[in-house]
This record gives structure tokens, sequence and C-alpha cells, in this order.
């Protein structure tokens, strides 16, 4: 089997690579991508030292899984090329996602609706993930119909220069101001909280909040769901938050909840300690806590989840869909 790993240098990258090493036997002929400025560095897997090739068409050779995490525009010069060379994309971007004919896939919940002919998958956005994690057993079970979610966003979703700010931005101490303007974001982000995250579309709403909308509909085929979404990016290296309020059909009890999201693979439910995003660093698992019934509906149940937005949010979530694949 021979594996591809587009944007091989990247956070998100670097984690596949890792993971590919536990999902995969030893034998798979691996080749990593990533332009021109780590073209030529070394990578290892499985002890095995690779070059990084510069991400062009000279390239591009045969490969059985192609995994892409080079952002949104790489993915749509390159991911057909992959394709018409008979891969299968794992596409981590938002530029396929929404596209009728491409399977938006959360290894646990909907991997069945990989087919031979799919070959091109998009991974959701690492918000929505966790979010969606939680949300499948109660959907199961209650019916769902309507969330409202406010989301915690760590930097690490931005990329590795958004950490780097951050921890340039701690180590100012208390000369970090309101007015610090030499930072990754618009506003300081070490020791706060921007309540936006993403980009202002015209609606009002940011790009990553209409994720949240688009996303959930399209994973837990729920087309008239109703959501009602709010995010923002916080001082945290690593692992997304969210809050939800969820609206259910029927009347729901909170033991059986938290009964079905603890027998959910996946997902672990934290009932005598908080869920935090250090918690969530480094775990495979997403984190439930304070689920409670709502105050004014006995159908609404109230939760905070939290995951590993560059693991299961991203590169475990594309490397279960690799394995998957790899049984067709």
């Amino acid at each position: 089997m021979k594996i591809a790993v587009v944007g091989a240098t990247g956070l998100v990258g670097r984690k596949i690579i890792n993971l590919c090493e536990k999902y995969f036997d030893s034998d798979v002929d691996y080749s990593f991508f990533a332009s021109s400025k780590s073209a030529g560095s070394e990578l290892e897997i499985n002890g095995n030292k690779i070059i990084v090739q510069e991400l062009n068409d000279d390239n591009i050779s045969n490969f059985n899984i192609s995994l892409f995490s080079a952002g949104g525009e790489k993915s749509k010069l390159f991911a057909k090329k992959f394709l018409d060379k008979g891969s299968f994309v794992i596409d981590n971007s938002s530029a396929f996602r929404m596209m009728e004919d491409v399977p938006l896939v959360v290894h646990g919940i909907n991997e069945e609706i990989i087919t031979e002919k799919t070959m091109l998958i998009s991974n959701p956005n690492c918000t929505t993930m966790g979010l969606v994690m939680a949300l499948k057993p109660l959907h199961d079970e209650f019916t769902l119909k309507s969330i409202f979610p406010t989301s915690y966003q760590a930097v690490s979703g931005s990329g590795t220069k958004a950490v780097t700010s951050l921890e340039e931005e701690i180590g100012l101490g208390d000369d970090l101001t309101p007015d610090y303007s030499d930072g990754f974001y618009e506003r300081p982000i070490a020791k706060n909280v921007i309540p936006l995250a993403g980009t202002l579309l015209e609606n009002g709403y940011s790009d990553e909040e209409m994720k949240f909308v688009n996303e959930s509909r399209k994973i837990l085929s729920i087309q008239n769901l109703i959501v009602e979404p709010s995010n923002a990016r916080v001082g945290v290296k690593t692992g997304h938050g969210t809050f939800c309020s969820a609206l259910f059909e029927n009347n729901v009890d909170v033991d059986e909840a938290i009964n079905l999201i603890s027998k959910f693979e996946g997902i672990e439910y934290w009932a005598d300690r908080l869920a935090t995003p250090l918690d969530a660093e480094g775990q495979n698992d997403v984190l439930v806590s304070r689920l409670r019934k709502g105050l004014s509906n006995d159908k609404i149940l109230n939760f905070w989840v939290v995951s590993d937005n560059l693991l299961k949010g991203a590169a475990l979530n594309a490397v279960q869909i690799a394995k998957h694949v790899s049984t067709l």
C-alpha cells in the first residue's frame, strides 16, 4: 500500500504521520509533500527517514490513499490530480465539505457512507467534529431538533504562527496591553478571549460559526436542524471546547443521556471532574461533562464538550477514515 501525506510538515500533518504508525502496518510505502520551503527536509516514520517533496505536478504518482492537510487552496489545486491517479483523497480543508457528492465523514458516526466510488472524502471542521460526536448518541435516542452551541477555540486551530504568537504574548507578562497589535490576531490572545473565531460574513456570523450550521446538518443527516451558533477564540494552545444547549423532540432523561454517551465509542463522560482543554490535549476521545436538563423544558439537555482539535478534530479522524478505506 502507498500512502501520501500532503502538508506533512504542519501541525496536523505531523500528527497524521505519528498516527499512521499506529493504524497501519510498517510495510506501507509513504511519500510526504509540503511547500517548497520544507522540501528537502526529513521526517521519520516507522524508523525510516523520508525526504519531504515539494507539492507539484511532477511529483504526483500513484497512491492508494492521500491525506491532505495543506489548506483549501492547495486542496483545490491538487486533490483532483491525486484522484486522477487512482487515489482516495481524505481532505482536512473546507474546500469540498458542502459538495453534495462528497461525503463529510466523522469516523464512528457515518463512515458507512463511503464507497469505492466516493474517492474524495472531507473531514469536518474541528469544532463541529467534537460537538457531533456528543450529539449523535443523544439524537439517536431523543431525536434532535435544534442546537445553540457556543465554542471556545484554541489557537492551534489557526496554525503554527498562531501558537508562536500566543507564546510570545505570554512572554510579555504585564507588558501585554489591550492595544498590542504585533500578534497573529487583530487583538491580543494571551490571557484574553476574542469574541470572534474565523472571518465575518455578510450575515454577521463568522465562517466558523456557519460551519457549525451546515456541517452538523450534513453529518447528522438532519437537513432542517435549527442551529444558532457563536464562536470565540481563547488564549489556549490546544483543545476546542463548546457549551451546547440541545432541544429534542422527546423528553430527555439525564442518567440515560450520560449512559448513552458513556457507551458511545470515542467519547468519555466525566462526572466527577470538569473536562478542560488541558485534559483533552493528547486525548483521542472527546470529553463531555456538566450534562444537565434544561430549566425551561424537559426536552432540553445542556452540556460541555471538549476535544483535541488536532487529533479527533483533524488528524485522528483522517487516519481513522484512511484505515476504513483500506478495508473496502
